[in-house]
């Protein structure tokens, strides 16, 4: 399970490159699919670095006062 979990890291991580195919209609609940996945893993990512940000600032502030 570890490699799998990895492996989908790992292309979440990459840029997001959908799949070209000559028969792209046929496809496009998959693609749509992946680029659901790969959007929400990246506003995952956002949303903690968000949290970071948002800690350090309101150390800062209290630091301040």
């Amino acid at each position: 399970m570890d490699d799998t979990r990895d492996r989908l890291r790992a292309v979440m991580e990459a840029e997001f490159l959908p799949d070209p195919s000559p028969d792209t209609l046929s496809q496009v609940d998959r693609r749509m699919a992946n680029a659901a996945e790969y959007v929400a893993y990246h506003l995952g990512q956002i949303d903690k670095k968000l949290d970071r940000l948002i800690t350090l600032l309101e150390s800062a502030a209290r630091e301040k006062s």
